[in-house]
């Protein structure tokens, strides 16, 4: 009876299946009757261009759908798209079996992403793993000390390390299983790899011969959008090679607020799989390009990785739960993260690899802020500083070797494609450079040299300083009237053309503009940002004119234009050679780390030293963000190159 009973709820089950086909990329699934299209593509392992998370909001996730489903109606989406069958992926439920179309507009693309940093310095690598080679006594009636002592006490001659007890070394069970056979079958000669943290060591792997020259780590930037690794030697501190990919999270949510909101419904476990994916994916890519090259990589020899990213991306790599983030008092459930080993988080290395995360100082300046001051070294530096990462949040420090301030404002994510018509990220068809002529013509340069789908961030300052440079918008962000086929009225809006259909990459050719909606929200970035700068300085009494260097960090701010961004007022308007582009300085802080202990002690000194003020509930940053919103800033004093333009 209980087998009929479970054939019975079997066959129910299969019943309620449907399935979903994407023919253009290939993949055909089957998914519970009911499911989103936009689950389903997660499903089949598909980016579909999600910013919202899937909640209905940023009508990005644009598909067309045929066969038996339900969408529910929305204003995101125009009267003419409805009627061609457009619908919203996070809108649509799948009732039958289902054939989805997704537009290029609506796919990720290929990414503009950032892997360099230009300040990284270091004499000599020196790492917290070490390698010793080690021909052992074999054991006799007379010495018979066990095989873990005998390692020890050759560790003994051959460390020569006065401030470790051999004794105190910890050896994993996976080590001592291993042990005797390796031992007795390789003639008791050996190699050990022992991580020294502090006053903490543990045997990590032992391997048959002299495997000394194989000593291999892993440092990674897990950013919001993109994820970039690079695999190093831990002898020479060379890189041996670099590899990047879109954070597979991207499909639950483009920013970090959005992705909390989906941990919140679906638990952080899926998120979690997500980015090991990731690093696992990307680990056995440097692996094989690198053995391609007539060299031998094996995954266990990898036997360090540290990792820097925003205290939400780091919550989401250890499965911890991040609501409370986002929830005042905005407290993280771990700021620093204890040492841990790959097994723990299931990344396919070495077992017993050690696994360190930098530090955070707050919810909204996390690990990567700490890895770009280290990067910059700001905090070694006895004149003052101030450390600008422009996101979705912007994250600025302000100080010296002495005393850091920091803070992070929402500044939305205008600059990352969010909030604007036709904004995206950084990757093929995005227009990165824009130029209006005296006759208001355009002259653009997309990413990948492909025809336009958009613009990205940095696309959105150049148009935005061009119509502000060419009077076509006033200080309020307002367009003027002026003469012209660019200028025109799209749903009761005033918009300026910068791609004609014509031109663009869309498989139903249309406009590509901004809207006086898209020049708010962007305003409101600009003026959050240049707001939390202006607010630090004035806490501790100085001037952007008493600034010796200004940091730029990130792949958004590596494509600033300088003068533009003053133009607008999001930079400062300061003597230009104190803009330091520092490119990425999450993965050249996490690289930084990786190589030396001295600098992981400098990164937790940094955590340390950091004074974060909240300005959530600053009313002087709010009155300091209200200044900042109008074209460059209502005391125009502050910007006297932009003053002697206009």
């Amino acid at each position: 009876m209980n087998d009929n009973k479970k054939r019975s709820e079997s066959e129910m089950d299969t019943a309620q299946l449907v399935t979903v086909s994407f023919p253009e990329e290939g993949p055909e699934i089957a998914v519970a009757k009911g499911t989103l299209v936009l689950d389903a593509a997660i499903a089949a392992g598909l980016f579909i261009n999600s910013v919202c998370g899937g909640i209905g909001r940023c009508g990005k996730c644009k598909i067309i759908a045929k066969g038996k489903f339900e969408s529910d109606r929305t204003e995101l989406l125009t009267s003419m798209e409805h009627n061609r069958g457009i619908t919203l992926a996070c809108q649509t439920r799948i009732l039958g079996d289902t054939e989805v179309q997704i537009p290029a507009s609506s796919k990720v693309g290929i990414h503009q992403i950032l892997t360099k940093c230009e300040l990284v310095e270091l004499d000599r690598p020196e790492p917290p793993i070490w390698k010793y080679h080690l021909t052992l006594a074999e054991p006799t009636l007379e010495n018979n000390i066990s095989d873990l002592s005998r390692v020890k006490q050759a560790l003994l001659e051959a460390m020569a390390d006065p401030t470790l007890n051999v004794d105190d070394i910890l050896a994993p069970m996976s080590v001592l299983r291993s042990l005797p056979k390796l031992c007795r079958e390789h003639g008791w000669d050996i190699t050990v790899t022992l991580a020294k943290f502090d006053n903490y060591a543990e045997l990590i792997n032992v391997e048959a011969g002299d495997t000394t020259d194989k000593k291999f780590g892993v440092c990674v930037d897990i950013g919001t959008t993109t994820i970039v690794m690079e695999l190093i030697d831990l002898n020479t501190g060379k890189s041996l090679g670099c590899s990047s990919n879109y954070n597979k999270q991207k499909i639950c949510g483009e920013d970090v607020l959005s992705r909390i909101l989906y941990s919140e419904e679906h638990g952080t476990e899926k998120l979690r799989k997500l980015v090991i994916e990731n690093i696992n994916y990307l680990i056995s890519e440097l692996i094989k390009d690198w053995n391609s090259q007539d060299h031998e990589i094996k995954k266990d020899e990898i036997s360090y990785i540290v990792l820097a990213g925003n205290t939400t991306m780091t919550h989401l790599f250890l499965g911890l739960d991040p609501t409370h983030i986002r929830r005042d008092p905005y407290i993280p459930t771990v700021s620093q993260v204890p040492f841990l080993n790959a097994h723990e988080l299931k990344i396919d290395i070495n077992p017993q690899a050690f696994v360190y995360c930098l530090p955070s100082r707050s919810s909204w300046v996390g690990g990567d802020i700490t890895a770009d001051i280290l990067a910059s070294n700001l905090q070694c530096q006895d004149e003052l500083s101030l450390l600008i990462d422009v996101g979705t949040n912007g994250e600025v420090v302000l100080g010296n070797k002495d005393w850091m301030v920091t803070c992070s404002c929402s500044a939305g994510p205008a600059f990352e494609g969010g909030e604007v018509m036709f904004g995206m990220n950084a990757s093929f068809g995005a227009i990165e450079k824009i130029q209006l002529t005296d006759d208001l013509d355009v002259k653009y340069k997309t990413i990948g040299n492909t025809p336009p789908r958009g613009f990205c961030g940095s696309g959105l300052i150049d148009v935005l300083s061009e119509l502000f440079t060419h009077k076509v918008i006033d200080r309020n962000g307002k367009f003027k009237s002026i003469a012209g086929p660019r200028l025109k009225s799209v749903d009761d809006e005033k918009v300026f053309v910068i791609a004609f259909a014509a031109e663009t990459g869309f498989e139903h050719k249309k406009d590509i503009y901004i809207t006086e909606t898209d020049i708010k929200n962007a305003l409101r970035t600009k003026a959050a940002i240049f707001a939390a700068c202006n607010l630090l300085l004035k806490t501790v009494g100085f001037k952007f004119d008493d600034l010796k260097n200004i940091y730029i960090a990130g792949g958004f701010g590596n494509y600033l234009d300088t003068e533009k961004s003053i133009m607008l007022g999001l930079l400062p308007d300061v003597s230009r050679e104190k803009f330091k582009f520092i490119g990425n300085g999450s993965l050249a802080g996490s690289y930084l780390t990786l190589l030396s202990e001295e600098k992981r002690a400098e990164a937790e000194k940094i955590y340390k030293k950091m004074t974060y003020i909240e300005l959530s509930v600053n009313t002087a940053f709010y009155h300091e963000f209200i200044s900042a919103i109008f074209l460059p800033h209502t005391d125009l004093s502050l910007f006297p190159s932009v003053k002697e333009i206009l």
